[in-house]
């Protein structure tokens, strides 16, 4: 964990609007602190002071390996000063019920939607998400009719995989149980974030690398040293501790329960090259903000009405209804959007964010280092969680320099009754004219750029 963790936050492009070398620092700073760890756990704790203030680790992604390690530095610490040198058990446990508990919340919070605990299961399109992960950005390199040809055939197996999902994801309640149903589970939850990488471009792959690492580990312990670890004992103490952290009364993993829609509103970056080439701007050139721009990043630059959080997410199962109902019919959801919708606009939001659009532009016109890592190497570059990397246009790599940069807010619609896509709306709600001289660049930060869309439970 420690190393994969490292591999992201050294391998992590530089942000260009900030001074480049105390980055470079800190990224070999990490590396070191992370050699430190793997001799002396106590190094841990300088190592996540790096890893997730200097370098601002601390994302959903990577919450649950963290948690894992702050746990482990709890537990070395403890016995250390106490002299506990047969704990093992006790950790091995802890650790596991850390992993679990953020698969057994989603499974909580889906339980807790209304009306009924089964309602989700039952109820939701979970196929609609595959749709609205093609209209965000992901696998647009498929033809529109052949992802229409999947979902067509795909919407017969929501409720079947909406059962297994909500059974992975509970099925950390019993795991220790005994040892080799802990091993299956663990397999499991990483074959279904796979899955959940493929369906929609979210790509879990921290959790997956620890997961799969974990359940190695696990299968090779001991039997005599671990034996307290399994068992109906172990298992009633883990079912304590895993229920405690659902509800929020330990550590706090994200809810992930909602309706999936079938409707999309999303802000897209387009630049326009000084050779006239114009080119989607897409997250995975944004890193080190490659999470927010994949995710809800830029309502704030829009006066429209927002109905829904990340790939087109609602929590209220009457809205999801209308939303499909509507079927792409402009009058239908624009009524929709007045009713339910929120006006995140924000002028200083804006400001700051075409301020740190700009700076970044015209520092990598200028010639700025955006990697860390030579020409050569770049496909050692960790990979990011938001794989919203196509669109309408072909990707933007830093080909050549950027004269403009155009945002436009885009709404579509997958039509359940057809399985086709249609584009609602396309405008253009702000350029920036990189050969203008400006006068006051204000804030760069991204971080202050993030939108408020509500509630996001940072949704993935």
């Amino acid at each position: 964990m420690i190393g994969l963790l490292t591999w992201q936050g050294v391998t992590s492009d530089y942000d260009v609007t900030e001074p480049i070398d105390p980055q470079r620092q800190d990224k070999r700073l990490l590396l070191l602190l992370a050699a430190a760890s793997c001799c002396w756990p106590p190094a841990l704790l300088a190592w996540m002071a790096v890893y997730c203030g200097k370098l601002q680790g601390w994302k959903h992604h990577a919450m649950m390996p963290l948690r894992i390690l702050k746990a482990y530095l709890a537990w070395f610490l403890v016995a250390l000063l106490c002299g506990a040198t047969d704990s093992a058990a006790g950790l091995l446990l802890m650790l596991g019920c850390v992993s679990l508990s953020h698969y057994v919340k989603p499974a909580w919070s889906k339980a807790r939607l209304e009306p009924r605990p089964w309602s989700w299961m039952w109820h939701n399109r979970t196929h609609y998400l595959m749709a609205s992960a093609y209209s965000w950005g992901w696998a647009r390199f498929l033809h529109t009719e052949t992802v229409s040809r999947i979902l067509r055939r795909v919407r017969g197996l929501d409720r079947p995989v909406n059962l297994l999902t909500m059974a992975v994801e509970a099925a950390g309640l019993v795991a220790f149980i005994d040892r080799r149903l802990l091993v299956a589970i663990l397999v499991a939850t990483a074959l279904f974030n796979l899955a959940v990488a493929l369906a929609s471009g979210i790509l879990f792959w921290e959790n997956i690398g620890t997961n799969i690492a974990f359940a190695i580990a696990v299968g090779q312990l001991p039997d005599a040293e671990f034996e307290a670890a399994f068992g109906w004992p172990a298992a009633l103490i883990a079912l304590t501790v895993v229920v405690l952290s659902a509800a929020d009364l330990l550590w706090q993993p994200w809810h992930l329960g909602w309706w999936d829609s079938p409707f999309t509103a999303r802000v897209h970056w387009q630049v326009e090259t000084t050779s006239g080439a114009k080119l989607g701007l897409y997250n995975d050139f944004m890193c080190p903000y490659e999470r927010e721009f994949g995710r809800v990043l830029g309502y704030f630059l829009t006066d429209q009405p927002v109905l829904h959080g990340h790939l087109g997410i609602v929590w209220d199962r009457r809205l999801r209804d209308r939303l499909v109902h509507a079927d792409g019919d402009p009058d239908q959801l624009r009524a929709i959007k007045q009713t339910y919708g929120r006006v995140h606009e924000d002028e200083k939001q804006a400001r700051d964010h075409i301020a740190f659009l700009t700076t970044m532009f015209t520092r990598l016109n200028n010639g700025a280092q955006k990697s860390p890592l030579p020409r050569s190497l770049r496909r050692l570059k960790a990979p990011g969680g938001q794989l919203y990397q196509w669109g309408d246009l072909p990707p933007y790599q830093g080909q050549e320099p950027v004269r403009r940069i155009t945002i436009r807010y885009q709404e579509r619609c997958y039509r359940p009754a057809t399985c086709d896509f249609v584009l609602i709306t396309d405008l253009a709600v702000q350029e920036i004219d990189l050969l203008a001289p400006t006068t006051d660049l204000g804030s760069t930060s991204c971080a202050r750029s993030s939108s408020t869309a509500e509630p996001t439970s940072e949704s993935c």
